[in-house]
């Protein structure tokens, strides 16, 4: 380590370090403007130039390595004449229509400029050169009157982002920023993520949402309430109303990297759909019941009392007159740890019952349920970080990885750009992502067992297997092994229509390149097989000894912000939090002898079979929170005909739904900014959601409204806890006393505190007494089953094929600028603005044949379960015979077109094939 002196003080400089890092590592400061930590070094500005013993001249510290012996002055009369000289001379090229006032989010060029007294009045620039607003990209204002050319932002895009939006063209004096080509942002594929606006430090690039917004008041750091990637962001507020959103490079997850939603999709925590007050159908004011085959009627707006009055009454009759399992519970993974425990309490103790479930069953049970089988627990194996650090190779199925799980895509390109992992993806669809990848193995959908055994087939026949690691660590590898004699490549090829040759090269890399990591989301979940495709996949990483190492394991892909949270705190029909069965005496006494009361002793239902049950009366009352399944669900004609058959709903949301057109008390509840509490990511890592707005209107906390509906049943006679009961009660003071409960009851959590999460610790369960610390790559030493399980799958056809009355195969999912159902994104203006309507992805063929020839054209999809209308988008991302369709859109219900053909174990719809025929309106 190379010693110098900077200042006078002997300052210890890491190998290949600056100046200016070895500087800032001992706590001087030094001026920058093109450079950044997290950037390639410039040295295009100047203004961070020292004096260097020996050295005639001033040298720029960005780019010049520190070496031992060096003296170095950082600040002296010189330096302060040519710093002053390099910013009026980047102040002659710079205006700015509106200049700041001191301390009023002053960009970085104008700070330094009133550091070193230079005069921005007389040293700006006196007109504009550019127009002022020069792109109309909805999220990002650009001002090229400002640019200082010190591509920050080229390199921002290039090096975190991996999109290579930005470059410079012209030259001398007319050299400018450019997109493209000289294009719009968006022509330029630009994905709106505002990392060139994060990284500019003059405010050419600045948010167009929060123009002129001003400075915050309070700056809260939380967590995103998007997709299971988990980012840190920071709130800016003033007056109880979020200006902006903010990166912070010390976040956990992502730095500064942020998507578009999580950077501009926060303004629907404002928007007026907000629900401010509790309502209740007019029938149940006048004390009576819904007649069969009556209307629920009007709402009418009450007070807290009342509605939870009426709320608490109807369950409990309900559960009275036909028993505890005649209630369900669905519970989200849209709100936080501690709100998802409540509701599993209040299933289990208050009503009875173990009918709870979320949208992970519709997401991924399979994932859950496979991995379960295999290895003996169902979570991600690895750690994003140390995939996207030390992966050799990525192998990623049935993952749109840099739409749905944008930060981490953003990560596996840069994997592949600035580190060289090698990069196979295997999807139907044309995706982003297969634009960086050595090889793009486009299989047919639903034949991912055929594909995955026909290239572990190979990587036997070449003797590619781990022999140590199987013999070591798993069971079961003859009955598996002699399986994999039906799969060879010619038989595999038919069926997948993946060319032989690419089953080779395939192979042939998972074979000798580790370690190797496997990610996957709802393109493997999402179908009849579901849990045999999890558990193919993890053959294949155990076949390969890929487990237990950095850059390795099995890597589901969670879709929504607390997935991975709600399944750990027992929002499932099956177990209790941390996965503890609730047909295990053991662990029912134990949480009869905390929660006081008698447990029921049988699984409940799935939400897959809650909802058809309400049809038949078998469920007569439901308790929701934040979901909305007739958006969700697949066959959503059915589900509508279902719940309207429902004696009772309670729904407790932030905004109207498709649900709540069903529901008979409605209760507000609070976004993500108006909360405490934690998420778990898809990592399993656990992390502080923190209060940044006062509720709107009279919505109150979810988990108190939890509480106050759990002490009213009680109250009613359902159940009274015994007397001692340590949990038995439902008063807390707040989110981390309701952690701390959790903690006592999930073993995985035990060492997880708001206290522990608040110092800034990493904790990825099992944080307990045999990982105090946490644990970010399970699986080191020992399986959680002990010996891994090789199991023996084999290719099964979809339920519904493509013929001559439905020639088509549809395919469903997210896209870049929505989430979910839409409930937020449709109400984020940006965001809506980019993209407005449903568009289906169809190829170019098909839309010869059908006669659609521009855009935009709208179409008629149907299948034999209903139709929906939307707008044809062209494009080769999909191959001939079939088409791709997001649900984001009440408008275009794409879930009234697909089939209820569920998984026999994990009963996960099929959500990714269906047969359906397109119409030309």
């Amino acid at each position: 380590m190379p010693k110098l002196t900077i200042n006078g003080t002997l300052v210890e400089a890491p190998e290949g370090a600056t100046i200016l890092e070895a500087a800032r590592q001992a706590g001087i400061t030094i001026p920058t403007l093109c450079h950044h930590p997290d950037l390639t070094p410039f040295g295009g500005c100047r203004l961070c130039v020292v004096e260097l013993k020996g050295e005639r001249r001033p040298v720029a510290s960005c780019t010049l390595a520190a070496a031992d012996g060096m003296v170095v002055r950082t600040e002296s009369p010189l330096l302060r004449r040519e710093r002053r000289k390099v910013l009026a001379l980047l102040l002659s090229a710079y205006y700015d229509a509106r200049p700041q006032a001191p301390g009023e989010n002053e960009n970085e060029l104008i700070r330094w400029a009133r550091l070193y007294r230079v005069s921005i009045s007389r040293a700006m620039r006196p007109r504009p050169r550019y127009p002022i607003d020069s792109d109309p990209n909805p999220f990002i204002r650009v001002d090229l009157n400002r640019c200082i050319l010190c591509t920050r932002c080229v390199r921002a895009c290039a090096e975190v982002q991996g999109r290579f939006v930005w470059g410079l063209q012209g030259r001398g004096m007319d050299t400018q920023l450019a997109a493209g080509l000289g294009e719009t942002m968006l022509a330029a594929r630009c994905e709106s993520c505002g990392a060139c606006v994060a990284y500019c430090p003059t405010g050419a690039l600045e948010s167009r949402l929060s123009l002129g917004a001003g400075a915050a008041e309070t700056q809260v750091r939380t967590t995103c309430a998007y997709c299971g990637v988990g980012c840190g962001l920071v709130l800016n507020v003033r007056e109880n109303r979020i200006l902006r959103v903010t990166s912070t490079p010390d976040a956990p997850v992502n730095g500064m990297r942020l998507c578009v939603k999580g950077r501009y999709g926060y303004d629907f925590v404002h928007h007026p759909d907000r629900l401010t007050r509790p309502m209740v159908r007019a029938y149940l004011l006048e004390g009576r019941e819904r007649r069969p085959g009556e209307a629920r009627g009007d709402w009418v707006a009450v007070d807290w009392e009342t509605a939870l009055r009426i709320s608490a009454e109807r369950l409990a009759q309900i559960t009275a007159r036909y028993g505890p399992d005649s209630a369900g519970v669905l519970t989200s993974a849209k709100c936080t740890n501690e709100e998802n425990y409540l509701m599993n309490k209040f299933a289990r103790q208050v009503l009875g019952t173990n009918n709870i479930d979320h949208c992970a069953r519709l997401c991924h049970s399979s994932t859950v349920t496979g991995l379960a089988a295999s290895l003996g627990s169902g979570a991600m194996t690895n750690s994003m970080d140390d995939i996207a650090g030390q992966a050799r190779l990525i192998f990623v199925t049935g993952s749109n990885t840099t739409e749905q799980h944008p930060v981490f895509g953003t990560m596996l390109r840069q994997a592949v750009l600035r580190r060289g992992a090698k990069l196979i993806v295997a999807d139907p669809r044309k995706i982003d992502l297969t634009e960086f990848a050595a090889l793009h193995l486009r299989m047919k959908p639903g034949t991912d067992i055929a594909m995955l055994n026909g290239l572990m087939h190979l990587i036997l026949q070449n003797g590619w297997e781990d022999r140590d690691f199987i013999a070591a660590r798993t069971e079961g590898f003859e009955e598996f092994a002699e399986n994999l004699r039906h799969y060879p490549p010619d038989v595999v090829a038919e069926v997948t229509g993946i060319p032989v040759e690419q089953l080779e090269q395939a192979a042939r890399m998972l074979g000798t390149l580790r370690p190797g990591a496997v990610i996957w989301a709802m393109g493997i979940t999402q179908h009849i097989v579901g849990v045999q495709n999890v558990q193919t996949l993890a053959n294949l990483q155990l076949l390969l000894g890929n487990f237990g190492v950095a850059g390795g394991g099995v890597n589901p892909l969670r879709g929504q912000n607390n997935v991975q949270g709600a399944c750990d705190m027992g929002g499932l029909p099956n177990v209790y939090p941390a996965y503890q069965p609730v047909t295990s005496e053991a662990s029912r006494s134990k949480f009869e002898a905390a929660w006081g009361t008698a447990l029921n002793p049988k699984n409940g239902l799935a939400v897959t079979e809650m909802i058809p049950a309400a049809e038949t009366g078998r469920i007569r009352a439901l308790y929701i929170l934040g979901e909305d399944p007739v958006l969700s669900d697949p066959d959503s004609n059915h589900v509508r005909r279902c719940l309207e058959a429902l004696e009772f709903m309670v729904l407790q949301e932030i905004f109207p739904s498709e649900t709540s057109l069903y529901a008979d008390v409605i209760l507000p509840g609070v976004s993500f900014a108006e909360k405490d509490g934690t998420f778990t990511n898809t990592e399993r890592r656990v992390q502080l959601v923190r209060q940044a707005l006062q509720p709107v209107g009279e919505a109150r906390q979810d988990w108190q409204i939890t509480c106050e509906l759990a002490r009213r049943v009680l109250a009613l006679g359902r159940c009274e806890a015994a007397p001692g009961a340590p949990f038995g009660g439902w008063n807390y003071a707040g989110p981390a006393e309701i952690m701390e409960e959790i903690a006592a009851l999930a073993p995985s959590y035990a060492g997880i505190s708001h206290a522990r999460l608040a110092a800034g610790e990493r904790l990825q369960w099992p944080v307990d007494e045999a990982h105090p610390n946490g644990t970010p790559i399970l699986h080191t030493r020992a399986f959680t089953r002990g010996k891994a399980l090789f199991a023996v799958t084999g290719h099964i056809p979809p339920a519904e094929r493509p013929d001559e009355a439905y020639p088509f195969l549809l395919n469903t999912g997210r896209v870049l600028y929505h989430w979910h159902g839409g409930e937020l994104t449709r109400r984020a203006q940006g965001l809506l603005e980019v993209y407005p309507r449903s568009l289906v992805e169809i190829n170019p063929d098909d839309a010869a044949v059908l006669g659609i020839e521009g855009e935009p054209q709208a179409v008629r999809v149907t299948s034999r379960r209903g139709s929906m209308q939307a707008w044809a988008w062209v494009t080769d991302r999909v191959p001939a015979g079939m088409i791709y369709a997001n649900f984001h859109f009440p408008e275009s219900p794409t879930n009234a077109l697909t089939i209820a053909a569920l998984d026999p174990v994990a009963k996960i719809p099929e959500y990714k094939v269906c047969a359906v025929k397109v119409e030309k309106v």
